[in-house]
């Protein structure tokens, strides 16, 4: 082993053995620091044994009720005056000078281990000589990058001081906007929530999750995975529909000199959101929340669900996979506070026999597993009002939310080759029979996030507000 190799090895040994001193310290210095320590460290955490079952001994007697002071735990590691123990349990009071630091010294205790597990991880990886097991191993170093989070609490009289200053009516919350008011009056979506936006195939769902995206980029870091598609096509209709420029003159690469320059024009409304496109196939959930965790996603859309990757070297039933992913997915939300919109696939219905149509997906048609539906804080299900006509207008229902009103939905139509869908506003109420009728107002159509608010007027009609 090169010099080099052997003096930085050194450097990290020592880093690791401080760092668990400091902590062991803290903890027979002031034993009201146990509890915070024993919620944030393993014993796995101590590679020096010694180190290991002071740390053992500890919680053992935490564990039991019982006291903590540096002879107590000397008795139960079972030595005297004159055990080697004793020397050792002074010597980390010694060198922890004060306890006031623990929270540092544990950050520094994970860091360490995080580090030392990844060069040990490295140097197997370098050894390698199947795909697999290099494959393997990657997944493991993500795994290590993941932090374990502190664990939050509060008891009622906390609690009771926190919605205070939490409700005191002067900032208002900033929950994720859709774009729709009666999605924004109604769902209340938070960092670290999970969404799930649903739908039969070629229903829109993808072109609809964009539009959300692109809207979401200007106030959010969003990171948009896809499954389905390129970032190319998918950054094609998003210029399509942000341009109101033909799709299918895009893909047949038809664009003139007009186009271009309101391109040129476009570019600075084009280019605002914060939003990056990532081509996702093969990835799993573990390398999702790795990479949206390097680049701070503040929201992750994911295209779709079903279709991200198990853990590598891992047998599992479509069922068992969809749910662990599901599951996954809702952790990954929890414990970063990242908040995720993931888009399902839904079984197809049989038809009624006696209308033969296809009725409206239901919260049990979430495909290959149940527990999509109970992972989710809302779930959003987009539809077709005739499945049997594809310009029929779309409908998007609010089936389940946790935190407000669920059952209502909204009207769009759905314009293909410009990757639009326009809000059809509700129709003008009829007046009280006491007075004068008056004619029914036809449905208005409106486009979200348009630059200057959440509607756009649309060649089908003057937008507003519901």
């Amino acid at each position: 082993m090169p010099v080099s190799e052997i003096k930085q090895d050194a450097i990290l040994s020592q880093r690791l053995l401080d760092a668990q001193a400091g902590v062991l310290g803290s903890m027979l210095i002031d034993p009201d620091t146990v509890p915070e320590v024993l919620s944030r460290v393993r014993d796995e955490d101590f590679a020096e044994k010694k180190y290991r079952l002071i740390f053992q001994a500890i919680q053992a007697r935490f564990r039991a009720g019982q006291a903590i002071d540096p002879i107590l735990v000397r008795e139960t590691l079972g030595g005297g005056v004159d055990s080697p123990w004793t020397s050792i349990l002074q010597g980390l009071m010694d060198v922890t000078t004060t306890a006031a630091h623990v929270d540092d010294y544990v950050d520094a205790l994970r860091a360490s281990v995080t580090l030392s597990n990844l060069r040990t991880l490295g140097t197997q990886l370098a050894e390698a000589d199947r795909l697999e097991d290099a494959q393997a191993l990657l997944d493991q170093m993500r795994a290590q990058q993941v932090s374990r989070p502190h664990v939050q609490a509060m008891d009622m009289a906390e609690g009771l001081e926190r919605f205070f200053d939490r409700h005191n009516g002067e900032e208002k919350p900033q929950y994720l906007s859709w774009g729709v008011p009666v999605l924004d009056e109604r769902i209340f979506a938070e960092p670290g929530d999970m969404v799930v936006l649903g739908g039969y195939p070629s229903d829109g769902k993808t072109a609809l999750a964009l539009q959300f995206a692109f809207g979401i980029g200007r106030n959010h870091r969003v990171g948009f995975f896809s499954y389905e598609s390129t970032r190319d096509k998918l950054f094609d209709r998003t210029v399509s529909r942000a341009a109101m420029l033909s799709y299918t003159k895009i893909k047949r690469n038809q664009l003139t000199e007009e186009d271009y320059r309101d391109l040129l024009e476009l570019r600075p409304q084009l280019t605002a959101p914060q939003l990056t496109l990532i081509d996702a196939a093969g990835m799993t959930v573990l390398d999702i929340q790795a990479y949206s965790q390097a680049h701070r996603y503040d929201v992750v859309f994911v295209d779709y669900l079903q279709k991200i990757a198990a853990p590598r070297g891992t047998r599992q039933s479509d069922f068992e996979r969809v749910s662990a992913i599901s599951s996954s997915l809702q952790q990954f939300g929890r414990i970063t506070g990242t908040t995720v919109v993931a888009l399902s696939q839904l079984s197809r219905p049989d038809r009624d026999a006696k209308t033969k149509k296809i009725r409206p997906p239901v919260l049990s048609d979430l495909r290959s597993s149940g527990q999509i539906e109970q992972d989710a804080d809302v779930v959003l299900f987009l539809h077709r009002e005739d499945y049997d006509d594809k310009q029929s207008n779309r409908i998007l229902k609010i089936a389940k939310n946790k935190e407000g009103e669920a059952m209502d939905y909204v009207r769009f139509r759905f314009d293909g080759d410009l990757q639009t869908f326009s809000r059809i506003a509700p129709e003008t109420p009829a007046p009280p029979a006491e007075k004068p009728k008056r004619e029914r107002q036809p449905p208005r159509q409106v486009s979200f996030w348009a630059d200057g608010g959440s509607f756009q007027d649309t060649p089908w009609g003057k937008g507003g507000s519901s």
